[in-house]
Formats: C-alpha cells, sequence, structure tokens
C-alpha cells in the first residue's frame, strides 16, 4: 500500500501545482475582462460581449481546479470538537472515514459531470449571449479535475487507514478530520 500512495502523492502534488497555475491564470483573465469591461462600459458605454458569460465560465473552473489541492493541503471547514475528544487512533479512524465518504461523495459527483460534458458535446452546447462559445470545453476540464480531487481523497483516505492501523500520527500533517 506504501507504494501506491507514494506515486499518487508524486502525481497529483505535480497535477496539483499545474492545476492551480491554470487556475491563477484563469484568474488574472477574468480580472483583466472585468476590467475592460468597466472601462468600456463606463467610457464608451459600451461592455464587451460575453464577459459576463466569460467570467461565471472562469469562476466555476476556479472552484473545481482548486479542489484537489483544498483536499490536498486539508484547506476546508470543519468542525472538529468532537472528534479531538477521541484518543488519537479513534481520530484517525474518524478522517479515515470521513475522506472515504468524501471520496464517494467526489466519484458519484465526477459521474454526474462526465454525463454532463457528453451531453454537452453531443449539443455543441454554447452560451447564451452576445459572444456564444462552446461550453462543452469548460465542463471537460470540469470533469478533469473532478477526477483529480477524487483521486486526492482516496489518497488522503488510505493515509489515514495506513495511519490508523499503524498507529502513527506523521503523514497528516498534524491535522485530523
Amino acid at each position: 500500500m506504501k507504494t501506491i500512495i507514494e506515486k499518487l502523492e508524486k502525481v497529483l502534488e505535480l497535477v496539483s501545482k499545474v492545476n492551480l497555475a491554470v487556475a491563477a491564470c484563469i484568474t488574472m483573465a477574468m480580472a483583466l475582462i472585468g476590467t475592460i469591461d468597466i472601462l468600456t462600459t463606463n467610457v464608451l458605454s459600451k461592455a464587451v460581449p460575453g464577459a459576463f458569460e466569460l467570467s461565471e465560465m472562469g469562476l466555476v473552473l476556479m472552484i473545481f481546479l482548486g479542489l484537489a489541492a483544498a483536499s490536498r493541503h486539508h484547506e476546508f471547514i470543519g468542525v472538529d470538537i468532537l472528534v479531538n475528544m477521541l484518543p488519537r487512533r479513534g481520530q484517525q479512524l474518524c478522517g479515515a472515514f470521513g475522506w472515504l465518504a468524501t471520496s464517494v461523495f467526489f466519484g458519484f459527483w465526477t459521474v454526474q459531470i462526465w454525463h454532463l460534458a457528453e451531453k454537452s458535446i453531443a449539443i455543441n452546447e454554447r452560451a447564451n449571449g452576445l459572444l456564444p462559445f462552446p461550453i462543452y470545453p469548460v465542463k471537460i476540464i470540469v470533469f478533469i479535475a473532478m477526477v483529480i480531487a477524487t483521486f486526492e481523497t482516496v489518497r488522503r483516505t488510505l493515509l489515514y487507514v495506513r495511519d490508523a492501523v499503524k498507529g502513527e500520527s506523521g503523514s497528516n500533517n498534524g491535522r485530523v478530520g
């Protein structure tokens, strides 16, 4: 099990960095589009065609591209009041259960996103607005991001199970849950 976790660790670390870099570029593009849209609207009284729709798609991409990194670094809201009262092994088992439930949920979510992307490709879905750009590439990227996030949650589950079995506490970066 250790080699699987180590291989997943290295691949997911690289992919997570790429996801965050892409999300950062999207954030910059959204800021630039928004700034230009505001300037042209206020100065020339003419909005940038598709600015709103592009910002919507960019926001969706930013959120889904960040899921794997948030899971990797345990950067989300959690309530640990009861779990923190348990002994270390109980905390690890609760963490393993939580990550397993998240993995299953993400897995189902990934399948549903694939169905949405598949349908979008089949009908050549386009944005409704002045700039009718295709939406299916965004849905494909969201699907890929969800696959990565699902693998990350599976990796976290395996870490918690391994630590619970061995009784260790080092690989979770000092965080439980």
